[in-house]
């Protein structure tokens, strides 16, 4: 049976961080928590959940940390009264994990592994019920679409060619995409959300990537206004999802790479 603490569930992700323990002899501050393995990523710590050993705990901007034990329990100490950002460190390429969903539980962004909103210590203050929740990732990052906006166009003609990159799983990761242009498409304008992953372009080609890491689910588009310069007979157009992190857990890699042809008339 899953149990779940009742005063994690009463708090919603943006709720604010007031946790508190006992005052310590020394005056400074300390700031404590959990780590461990939220097997169904729900931001729930629930009976059967293993904690995680050997985990870093950080304090940003400072050289406060310290490793979670063989309970999964942490705490920093040593800190003086002040605003901080604790974060949670990334184990996506040592462990192939990712920080589970912010909810209840779990207080760590999905994306950055940080705090959203900064704790405020006072002098001699034990700060807990800082969680942090992981999950073994599974990730497909496939082509969503190759769209071209008139397949048959005469010389002389503007369309718009672009492709969009999705990856579907339960963590957040990062990703992008490249097009492939025949020669004879003058690109005039970049079209699309991603970020240049290239400040100057390869000759027929046009990239992007997000080093911040996305939700799944949600595809981003890369591509390009282009005028037709001349006769074209089944050229190829080929796009190419780039993966990211966790790219080692996706199997399926039949959906990398979509490709059509333009022909002009």
């Amino acid at each position: 049976m899953k149990v779940a603490r009742l005063t994690a569930l009463a708090l919603a992700v943006t709720a604010p961080l007031a946790f508190a323990g006992p005052a310590q002899a020394d005056n400074t501050a300390s700031i404590y928590g959990f780590v461990w393995n939220d097997a169904n990523n729900n931001g729930i710590r629930e009976v059967g959940e293993a904690p995680i050993a050997g985990q870093w705990m950080y304090v940003d901007g400072t050289n406060k940390a310290a490793q979670s034990d063989s309970d999964g329990r942490y705490e920093i100490t040593g800190l003086a009264a002040g605003s901080y950002v604790v974060g949670s460190a990334d184990r996506s390429l040592s462990h192939g994990q990712g920080w589970t969903k912010q909810y209840a539980d779990s207080r760590f962004s999905p994306a950055t592994g940080k705090l959203t909103s900064p704790v405020v210590l006072e002098a001699g203050q034990k700060y807990g019920m800082l969680d942090s929740g992981f999950v073994t990732a599974v990730v497909d990052t496939r082509v969503n679409q190759l769209f071209i906006s008139n397949p048959n166009p005469k010389v002389g003609d503007t369309i718009d060619i672009v492709g969009s990159t999705v990856h579907n799983g339960n963590v957040y990761d990062q990703f992008g995409g490249q097009l492939t242009l025949p020669e004879g498409l003058r690109v005039v304008e970049r079209l699309g959300e991603m970020p240049k992953f290239y400040d100057t372009e390869p000759a027929g080609k046009v990239t992007g990537y997000f080093y911040d890491r996305k939700p799944g689910g949600l595809p981003e588009w890369v591509g390009a206004r282009v005028v037709v310069e001349k006769p074209l007979d089944g050229a190829e157009i080929k796009y190419e999802a780039w993966k990211g992190l966790f790219r080692g857990t996706d199997t399926n890699l039949a959906n990398d790479v979509e490709t059509q042809t333009l022909t002009t008339g």
